[in-house]
């Protein structure tokens, strides 16, 4: 994934798969969290831990 901060633009990278988790029995969300490598032009930059939600669709708040 790239993220673009004013005139910069990153990649981050996974550093595991399966970092998504499926909690819609319990929170109703589906979302992403885990540790990723940064890196800019194919150097890498250093490491960061990421929460991802929205994605999979929105979030259902309450009743059915």
């Amino acid at each position: 994934m790239t993220v673009r901060t004013g005139a910069l633009t990153w990649q981050l990278d996974p550093l595991m798969d399966d970092q998504e988790l499926d909690s819609r029995q319990s929170t109703g969300a589906v979302y992403w969290e885990g540790a990723a490598r940064v890196s800019r032009y194919g150097a890498e930059l250093g490491r960061a831990y990421l929460e991802l939600t929205g994605y999979a669709g929105a979030l259902r708040m309450g009743g059915p």
